[in-house]
Order: C-alpha cells, then sequence, then structure tokens
C-alpha cells in the first residue's frame, strides 16, 4: 500500500473505496487512484501494486489508448476490458473517471485483477472472468462522439500543457517537442481533429505540429534500429 500524502481533498474519499475494493477481492485485485490534474504523476493512491508494478507517482499510462477510444466507454466507465499494461498474465480491468460538483474531471479509479490462475479454470467461473473484446487500435484518425470523452481528453491535453510548468508562449522548440512526444505515446494524437486541439492551446499552427510530430518520430525510429 502507497499513499501521496497530498491527496487532492475532493479525492481523498475515494481512498476508503479503494481499500474496501482490495480488502474484498485479495492481493490479485490492484487498485489505483489517479489525479488527472496532474498527468504525468496521476497516480495518487495504490493498493497492491504488484499486479500491474504501478505505483504513486506513475502518469496515466495507456488511459487513452486502452480506455477512452473504446467504443465500450460510457458514462465515464469502462469496465471488465483487457489490460494491456503487464504480459504474461491476464488482467481484466474496469476505469472509472470522477468529476467533482461542477462535472469537471478531476480522477480515476481503476482497479486490476488478475485473473492467470482463475483462467485455467474458465469454464468452472466463467461469469467471473469475463472480458470484453479488445477495442480496435487503427493507425487511422478514430472519430469520437462521445462528449463525455471528449472532454476528459480535452482536460488531459490542458492538464499536461499546465504541468509542464511553462506558458505556452514562453516554451521554445525542445519544450513543444518534449510535450508533443509525451501526448503521442499516449494515444492523444490518434483522435480525430487532436492536432487542431493541441495547436490552439499552444498557439502554434497545425503544420507546425505535424512537422514536429514527424521529427519526434523519426528521431524514435533511429534510435530502435
Amino acid at each position: 500500500m502507497k499513499t501521496n500524502t497530498r491527496i487532492n481533498p475532493a479525492l481523498d474519499p475515494y481512498v476508503a473505496v479503494a481499500k474496501g475494493i482490495a480488502a474484498t477481492f485479495g492481493t490479485n485485485c490492484e487498485v489505483v487512484l489517479h489525479d488527472l490534474t496532474n498527468p504525468k504523476s496521476s497516480v495518487i493512491y495504490v493498493e497492491n501494486g504488484h499486479v500491474t508494478g504501478r505505483k504513486v507517482g506513475d502518469g496515466i499510462r495507456d488511459l487513452v489508448l486502452d480506455v477512452l477510444i473504446s467504443p465500450d466507454f460510457q458514462e465515464d466507465a469502462l469496465t471488465n476490458y483487457k489490460s494491456s499494461v503487464i504480459k504474461g498474465k491476464a488482467v481484466k480491468s474496469t476505469t472509472m473517471v470522477i468529476r467533482n460538483t461542477e462535472k469537471e474531471v478531476i480522477g480515476a479509479l481503476c482497479i486490476n485483477f488478475d485473473i492467470t490462475s482463475l483462467s485455467l479454470i474458465a469454464n468452472a467461473i466463467d461469469n467471473l472472468t469475463f472480458i470484453k473484446n479488445d477495442a480496435d487500435k487503427s493507425e487511422h484518425d478514430i472519430e469520437i462522439e462521445n462528449s463525455n470523452v471528449l472532454d476528459i481528453l480535452d482536460h488531459i491535453i490542458s492538464q499536461t500543457i499546465a504541468e509542464s510548468g511553462k506558458l505556452p508562449e514562453h516554451m521554445k522548440k525542445d519544450d513543444y517537442l518534449e510535450l508533443l512526444k509525451y501526448m503521442d505515446k499516449k494515444g492523444v494524437f490518434l483522435i480525430k481533429n487532436s492536432v487542431d486541439w493541441v495547436a490552439r492551446k499552444l498557439g502554434l499552427s497545425k503544420f507546425t505540429i505535424y512537422a514536429y510530430l514527424k521529427e519526434i518520430r523519426i528521431d524514435e525510429e533511429i534510435q530502435n534500429r
């Protein structure tokens, strides 16, 4: 069990929820509490972090790729999906977005249940080990009409920029590249029109964003050779 001593008061009640879920389902059940006002270090509380290796101070990891672009993400939640965060384990996950009284996105509660051993006897416990099919992840832009998802994505983009500690107008090219590289890895640019969103928030043209992304991806290809 690990915790951040500076938990957002609005999220503090969810620590008890995390403890209760973990205590009910045992050591194979990891519960992670995220503060989405700090995307790069969003994890503020973890129970049974050994399941996926999550720890306090980690970032949002694949929240965009695994959850927000899934067609099954509805009413601020995606339940019983196959997690891709750890290899060699069968992990089913549920992610629920947390909003404050003003309906602003402030956090997320994630449950990761290691069902590796249970899967060996799946016929006997089929209901417990039910996992939805993986959402298709296309290399092309994904068009999303779910207003809640767009709201969350917009929030993540805004908070990622704010977390850099610099106003966009004071940023240099290296600052832009670092931010865009992070967003690219998290799947932000898989979403249709996301380049336009980011360009507006950074005060850059979308052509500059495309050029920077091309530079980032070429550099990564060279490093991976």
